[in-house]
This record gives C-alpha cells, structure tokens and sequence, in this order.
C-alpha cells in the first residue's frame, strides 16, 4: 500500500560540527596557521586584550589576533579589508574563525582599540615564546637600519629654514606697518601710539582690536566687494590681520617640527629623508619617511626602534636603551656598518660591557693605498707612536690648547694642533687654504676606541660576525621589501606607524618560526 501526502517536504537530519572541526583534518600539521594558534595559545593576551564579548568588534579577540598575525606572516601585510576577504575565501582564516567572517570595520576596531596600545609587550613575549621554542644566539645583536616612505605625498614638504626666513620678513614688515600707522596717528591728531615690539599673537589681537574701536569711534564701516573705497585704517587693519595669520603658521611649523628640519603636511611625524629609490623619476630625491632600526639575532627580529631622525649615528644609544628595558640585559656585541660609529656610541658601549664591532666612517678608507689625493686627509694624519704628529710635507705639528667638549652625550677632551710650518712648504696648495697653518683635532679615547674596533674586526671571529650582518640584518629588509612587497608604509602618525611595522616584524618572526619547526620537529624525533 502505498501512501502519498501533498505538499511534503523531504527533511534530512544533519549533525551541525564546529567548522574547525571540519577544517581539522584540511589543515596540514606543519601549516603556518598551526604555529600561530600555537604562539598566541602561550601568550596571557588577557594582559593586552579584552577577550570578553563585551567589546567593539564582537567577535573573540584571541581568534581577532590570530587571524591578523597569520594575514602578517604570510602575506608581509594586509589591511583591514584584506582580512575580512581572507576570513570568506581562505580554509587557514575559517579554520581559525571557526567560521564567523568579520567585517573590515570589526578589524579595524580591534586592531585601533585593543591591539594598539599593547603591541610592544605582545611583540616581547612572543619573542620570549620563539626564544624557548628555538636556540637563538641573543648575546649578538646585528643591527642595521632603512627609510620607510610615509603615507604621505613627496610634494607636501614644510623646511624650517624657509619657514624661519619668512617669518623674519614677515616681523620686518609688521614693524615697518606700525611705523606708518604711529605716522598716520600722528598727521590725523589720533592719541594713540604702537609699540613696535607688538610681535606675539596675543599683542597682535589687541592691535587689531584698538584699530576696530578707532573705526567704529570715527564711524567708518568695514566694507568689501568692487566700488567699495576702503578706509585707510581698513587697509591697515586688514594687513595686521594677514600678518598675524602667517606668523601663526609659521610657529605652527616649528611646534610640529619639535627642532627637526622639516616635516610633510600630511604626516607631521614623518621627515623628509634621502630615499634609495624614487618611483616619480628614479632620482635620489628627498620623500616624506620614517627612519627603522632593527635588531636581530640568528634571523629573527629582536627589537625595533621607529624614529623620524634622519641619522643612524643618533638612534644607537636609545634603540639599546629600549632593548635593555624590553630584555633585562644588553647584548654582548652588537655588529653594524659605519653609520653608527661615534664617540658616544663606543662611550655608551664600553660603559655597558658591549665589545666594540661597529665600524667608524674612515675605516674603509683607511685600507685604501696611500697616493696624492688621500694623503692629506685628517684620517691618514694620526699621532704615531711617540705622539707625534708628522704631515706630508715632514712638519710637525704642535699643541696650540686643550678644551671640552659638551655638546653630545658624553663630554670628551679634545687637542687642538696647529702646524706653523705651512707657509713656505712646497705641499701646501694640496695640503690646505688656511691662512695660520693646517690644525687638527685630536681626541685620544676616540683614536682609542677605533684602535679597538680594527683589532676586533680584523680576528676570525669578526670577519664572521660582518659577513652574518651582511646575511641577516640586511636579509630581513630583503625579505619585507623585496619578496613581500612591503616597502612603503600605509598608516600614519608615529603611533600608528610603530603599530604597523611591530605587527610586520611579528609576521616575520612567526614565518621564521614556521619554517625552523619543521626542522625543529625533524631533528628532535631524529
């Protein structure tokens, strides 16, 4: 007998798994999605991130920052909206999402809300994390340092030299202007007289207020358009109050500047800086940057420090500074190229017990064979060993006086010499213009401290250790720039942009990671 219904629906019961479940079997072991499921399961992200339901983005904010340090480790970087495509379309995101596909907002609230303020903490544990995971040499630190380009246009330049320049004209002309309204006073029986040190804002207000009392006293309207004759103390009012605008642009700039030399409008953190490349006209131009240290040891980055100092010389002692503060410790050497050898780099070296392998800026050409061009050079004249200084031309050269010198970090004692010698000798045309003989300065600990860097680079050990800066510390900038595309920032405002290239030094770190474990894992079950 058969039986038959209208309008039956067929329904077949199904078991509804989690689809991290279903996705458990897709994902290999080895994946990169596994190693930082692994890193952040070890960190305690309740210290950095509200983990409750009760947030911004409503979505588990362990699962947020997987999803973020996965996007960072495969892909360099990866913006908001990249996430949220990677959340729909990649099996490693609905793996770790367990499914639940957030918005590019979502993201964007986590990362600005939660993730922002404790990114260098979480940066420190996880290296603490990679440290136990894997034998890392941290008793050698290889530094180097690049430009990132800004989130900014090459052309929205400020230089504080042109802005110090107009605003003196602008105060030659505001004094200039009160001289001639003292002088209309005058001639128009007017009782009252300007200082012309009115230069302030505030004393500028009061000026364009009195000149307003005076119209309205005599009646005289304020009027504008064609056919409309201005009164003269219109058109005086009317040029202290464009005068009294540009100076306060021009203070503007050297608050924003906070004593750099220039800054971009659209990113005041960002300075105008050399680049190697230039995308406009492959000329070595001047574009809006940020100036990045990084330290790393065996290829992974240890330390970061983001500046808008354009010189590498000046960021070495904070970079340790922060390095000490983040580790407890300072690293037993710390190789790099020329552009961090100083005085107060080797000074602050040796107080701390960090052995001298940063090269000076004349030691390449120290190696170079002696001929006529490089003979006269400061570096080629040196005391010898008795002391004495010998030029080219066979005169020695005497102690004139000794000072002090206080303008960097440590103070240091410098000889000034003086050869008298100069006038009559047939070397001179080559040797100098000066009119009183060719001086030197002479700073002993520094001749010192150099002696120290050429013995150390000239042993085994520090051939070797130059060769592995060469390897990792320049490796890694090969790695983000070149392989991953990453060479130009896309956040802005120094906060923001530190945010950014931790979270890019992080990815970094875990794909390192993420290869050396299936290495890791070979060698211990071997």
């Amino acid at each position: 007998m058969s039986i038959y219904q209208e309008n039956y629906t067929v329904y077949q019961p199904a078991l509804q798994l989690p689809l991290s479940i279903v996705y458990e079997d897709a994902i290999p072991q080895n994946d990169i999605s596994r190693t930082v499921k692994e890193v952040v399961e070890r960190i305690n992200i309740k210290k950095y991130i509200d983990i409750s339901a009760r947030n911004s983005y409503g979505y588990n904010a362990r699962k947020m920052f997987e999803c973020v340090l996965l996007a960072f480790a495969l892909h360099g970087y990866a913006s908001t909206r990249q996430l949220a495509d990677y959340c729909r379309n990649d099996i490693r995101f609905m793996f770790i999402m367990n499914g639940f596909k957030p918005s590019h907002m979502a993201f964007h609230r986590f990362i600005k809300d939660d993730l922002k303020y404790g990114i260098e903490d979480i940066f420190i544990d996880i290296n603490q994390i990679i440290a136990e995971r894997d034998s890392i040499d941290t008793s050698v630190l290889y530094l180097d340092g690049t430009k990132y380009e800004a989130n900014a246009n090459k052309m929205t330049f400020v230089w504080l030299k042109s802005s110090k320049k107009y605003r003196e004209s602008c105060l030659k002309k505001l004094i200039l202007l009160v001289e001639e309204i003292n002088d209309y006073f005058t001639k128009n029986n007017i009782k009252r007289r300007f200082s012309r040190l009115c230069l302030e804002s505030e004393k500028l207000i009061k000026f364009e207020s009195t000149l307003l009392t005076e119209m309205n006293n005599r009646g005289i309207k304020i009027v504008s358009g064609k056919g409309c004759r201005k009164h003269q103390l219109q058109r005086y009012l009317e040029q202290i109050q464009e005068i009294r605008k540009k100076l306060e642009k021009y203070e503007s700039h050297f608050k924003i500047a906070k004593g750099r030399n220039s800054f971009s409008k659209i990113d005041h953190d960002a300075t105008f800086m050399h680049m190697k490349y230039d995308y406009y006209n492959h000329t070595n131009v001047f574009k809006p940057g940020y100036n990045l240290q990084v330290g790393s040891s065996d290829g992974y980055i240890r330390h970061l420090y983001i500046s808008s100092d354009a010189n590498d010389v000046n960021t070495f002692i904070p970079f340790i500074k922060e390095y000490f503060e983040a580790y407890g410790k300072y690293p037993a050497k710390v190789p790099a190229d020329a552009g961090y050898g100083s005085f107060d780099n080797y000074k602050f070296c040796k107080e701390h017990g960090i052995e001298l392998f940063m090269k000076y800026n004349t030691y390449a050409k120290e190696k170079e064979p002696i001929n006529d061009k490089n003979q006269f050079r400061n570096y080629r004249i040196k005391p010898d060993e008795n002391g004495k200084i010998i030029c080219p031309g066979g005169h020695e050269f005497e102690l004139e006086r000794e000072y002090q010198q206080t303008d960097g970090v440590y103070e240091r004692s410098n000889k000034l010499y003086r050869n008298h010698n100069c006038e009559s000798c047939p070397l001179r045309s080559k040797c100098t213009k000066a009119k009183n003989g060719r001086t030197l300065i002479v700073n002993e600990e520094l001749i010192g401290f150099q002696k120290e860097v050429k013995q150390n680079l000239s042993t085994d050990e520090g051939k070797e250790l130059m060769k592995q800066r060469s390897v990792q510390a320049e490796g890694i900038f090969g790695q983000l720039k070149q392989d991953k595309e990453y060479d130009r920032l896309w956040r802005r405002g120094l906060s923001n942009v530190r945010l950014e290239l931790y979270l890019v030094a992080i990815g970094h770190n875990i794909r390192k990671l993420s290869t050396r474990k299936v290495f890791l894992d070979t060698s211990y079950q071997n």
